[in-house]
């Protein structure tokens, strides 16, 4: 089996093989793997897509485009929008989780002596979702 890293190119090359991209299952199929470690692959597969190390190379958005349900590799502003406005919607659930764990535990326990971690990542969060609001 591929370590991780192959994976994730592997899936790259799946997925920009396919002008209309891939869904769910046949990324698994065509990587040969569990679906959920289909979607880690993506994951990754997006890093280093948005960071490549190649000489020339263009950073690219992959990721899952909600209005086609495939994983694509971006060919517009707007499609890259909609990966990104995607992949923020499980930040946002995950804050709610994580502010509502943070309240329980204020009202349990009583102040945290590092309340600045949560702080500080709610910061970075907000910063980033701010240019992109529906």
């Amino acid at each position: 089996m591929p370590d991780d890293i192959e994976l994730a190119r592997l899936a790259y090359t799946a997925i920009a093989a396919q002008a209309e991209g891939l869904d769910r299952t046949a990324l698994a199929e065509r990587l040969g793997v569990s679906d959920r470690e289909a979607r880690e692959a993506v994951e990754l597969c997006a890093k280093l897509a948005a960071h490549p190390t190649v000489a020339g190379a263009l950073p690219e958005v992959v990721g899952f485009d909600p209005m086609t349900r495939r994983y694509v590799r971006a060919n517009s502003p707007e499609q890259a929008d909609r990966i990104i406005l995607y992949a923020l919607s499980y930040l946002r659930s995950g804050l709610e989780r994580v502010s509502a764990y943070a309240e329980a535990r204020r009202q349990r326990w009583g102040e945290p002596e590092k309340p600045q971690a949560v702080q500080g990542v709610l910061l970075e969060v907000s910063q980033l979702t701010r240019n992109y609001r529906r």
